[in-house]
């Protein structure tokens, strides 16, 4: 993405492990409430410092749950994103493995789940949207992105979809070079070039 003309950057959140408990605990129990807030915070204080940065222009992507958040920042912050490509996305109603250690069971914390829910907030879209899916996807299944896509056609949200027959949770050859073409296209498309 560098090479076409666009800023990239890369960061963790707070909630994320390798720097504290402190900091790794501000989302405990509470997915999807702070880290976009956290990411457009940053980005706004990195474009204070580099005045080429175009704020107007701003878009998020990600792959599982970068997948999540990136459906997550469109529709919490869709002032600040423009654009956005949610790779296999996750959802806090599936994936057990992986929500309940940090949110527990659905019915001991059911307002976490509510409040970290995308579907319910799909009609905040604002920007261009795309979502991606992996036909074989046992990580994250395709259900996820077909509920996300039915609450965004009953708001009545206009969005691409690329469902990828046979792919499994990554992408293989040479699928993921047709996925990896597909975003930098999208982005080209809705964002621009550099100006």
């Amino acid at each position: 993405m560098a090479q076409l003309g666009f800023v990239v950057v890369l960061l963790d959140a707070r909630g994320t492990p390798g720097r504290g408990k402190e900091f790794q605990d501000v989302n405990y129990g509470k997915i999807g409430e702070t880290e976009i807030p956290d990411q457009v915070a940053a980005v706004r204080q990195a474009a204070a410092a580099r005045p080429y940065m175009d704020l107007s222009r701003v878009g998020i992507f990600g792959h599982s749950w970068g997948g999540y958040y990136a459906l997550r920042g469109m529709v919490t912050a869709p002032d600040f994103y423009k654009a956005g490509y949610a790779g296999a996305p996750g959802a806090l109603g599936e994936e057990a493995i992986i929500n309940e250690p940090n949110l527990g069971l659905t019915s001991q914390n059911r307002k976490a789940y509510e409040a970290g829910a995308n579907e319910p907030l799909a009609g905040n879209l604002k920007g261009a949207l795309k979502m991606m899916h992996g036909t074989s996807d046992v990580n994250a299944s395709l259900s996820t992105t077909m509920r996300m896509s039915e609450a965004l056609i009953k708001a009545g949200k206009h969005f691409d979809q690329l469902i990828m027959p046979g792919q499994p949770h990554g992408t293989i050859p040479p699928a993921n070079i047709y996925y990896f073409n597909d975003r930098m296209l999208f982005f080209w498309k809705h964002l621009g070039g550099p100006q």
